[in-house]
């Protein structure tokens, strides 16, 4: 099963990216440049919220203006290191989406939800990211998000850094982690975006 693991810290102020970006540690991973990429991602849910109940997600997000269809199950939680199951394909509506993603391995039962979704929260963003190489010779992604989380006319301001596993052992992405929070005056996150979107929805 594919699966996403990953470390989400919280930014203090618009003022530490410049200061992440540059840090000498991360700049020494550095396997590519930091290239920006527009988000804009849009949650689905039935509306008796059976994804929700289950802790799965179903997201369209178009990646500078391409669309991905995304489904996560839930997963394990060790602090804020996640770890879930996750499958992506390209399309650009559920119709299409559901079957594709059930044949690379997502739950057969989102077949039966064709139809009856509906979003619930939209989340725009954009992400500056570089894949990493780490001492160990893992590799992890480095992505900062910087945009907003809206629900109705209820909207929270996202500034978050994440770092996401590609290869290898997790020992070295968290003591980077550990190293960003401790320098940069970052703090945990222990939230998906989606669970602090649907907070807005909650409380409309």
């Amino acid at each position: 099963m594919p699966t996403e693991t990953e470390i989400k810290l919280r930014l203090p102020g618009e003022w530490a990216v410049k200061p992440i970006l540059e840090d000498e540690r991360v700049q020494a991973c550095l396997m590519k440049d930091f290239s920006d990429t527009e988000m804009d991602a849009v949650y689905y849910d039935t509306e008796q919220g059976e994804l929700d109940k289950r802790q799965w997600s179903l997201r369209l997000r178009r990646e500078n203006g391409v669309s991905v269809a995304c489904c996560k199950t839930a997963g394990g939680r060790d602090g804020s290191l996640v770890s879930r199951g996750e499958w992506q394909v390209f399309a650009e509506d559920w119709e299409k989406a559901l079957p594709l993603l059930v044949s690379e391995g997502a739950p057969h039962e989102l077949l039966a939800l064709s139809g009856s979704l509906v979003p619930r929260c939209v989340i725009q963003f954009t992400r500056t990211a570089a894949p990493l190489r780490l001492q160990d010779g893992s590799a992890a992604e480095l992505a900062l998000d910087r945009g907003t989380l809206s629900a109705g006319e209820k909207q929270e301001s996202l500034l978050e850094l994440e770092l996401e596993l590609i290869t290898g052992e997790l020992g070295e992405m968290v003591a980077l982690a550990a190293y960003l929070e401790a320098k940069h005056a970052l703090s945990k996150e222990y939230n998906s975006k989606l669970a602090r979107a649907l907070r807005l929805v909650r409380s409309r």
